[in-house]
């Protein structure tokens, strides 16, 4: 698409990051289920020529938009349209604190199933593949943060690299994608062959993570 649509998209999005009070940053839309920050981040300066239907119904989850906005945005000229105030019984928040040990042991518990089920029915085998796909973005999220506490603290990385490996060479769940796979490989102290402007990206998300 050309300049226009990347620059109307942008307008609309810090418009209605700066609507919530408080104003919503990039980390807190990623956690309501938006666009991992760098990608949002691209957004914003109107760097996203070509902007994914993916990430535009991520921009519709993170943002509060109803289904279609951005997408309207970006192609229409539209204007998105605010989720409406819902009434009735409330279904819970958008979102919960877990501790670490409890996301670890889920994830442990989920592979021992998966092993488990190599050997049972297909239809098993079904339940397993859709359980460890319900919690991937859980730990995709987690092991990021966890890499991120540690590199900040000075934290051993040495033992967390043996144990997440698996973690540091994939993309992980459908909302990552490659460079956020490498922005974990750049936490855990891999030497990578990254140009400046992707290290500066990475250098300028860790430390605002941090405030």
């Amino acid at each position: 698409m050309d300049d226009a649509c990347a620059r109307r998209l942008a307008d609309a999005v810090l418009a209605r990051m700066a609507e919530f009070t408080p104003s919503r940053s990039r980390r807190q839309v990623y956690l309501h289920g938006g666009p991992t920050e760098p990608t949002l981040l691209a957004i914003e300066r109107s760097e996203a020529r070509t902007v994914k239907p993916k990430t535009l119904r991520k921009l519709n989850i993170g943002l509060d938009w109803e289904p279609g906005s951005a997408e309207d945005v970006y192609y229409n000229s539209g204007k998105p349209r605010p989720v409406a105030g819902r009434s009735g019984i409330a279904i819970g928040p958008r979102g919960v604190f877990v501790e670490g040990p409890v996301v670890t042991q889920l994830i442990s518990v989920a592979h021992e199933i998966g092993d488990l089920a190599e050997s049972a029915s297909p239809a098993m085998r079904a339940a397993s593949g859709r359980l460890d796909a319900a919690i991937q973005p859980l730990y995709a999220r987690y092991v990021t943060q966890l890499l991120e506490a540690n590199r900040r603290q000075g934290g051993a990385l040495g033992p967390l690299v043996a144990v997440l490996g698996p973690f540091l060479d994939r993309v992980i769940d459908q909302g990552d994608d490659e460079e956020e796979a490498l922005y974990r490989r750049w936490l855990a102290g891999l030497h990578l062959d990254l140009d400046k402007s992707m290290r500066q990206r990475f250098e300028t998300r860790l430390a605002e993570g941090d405030t």
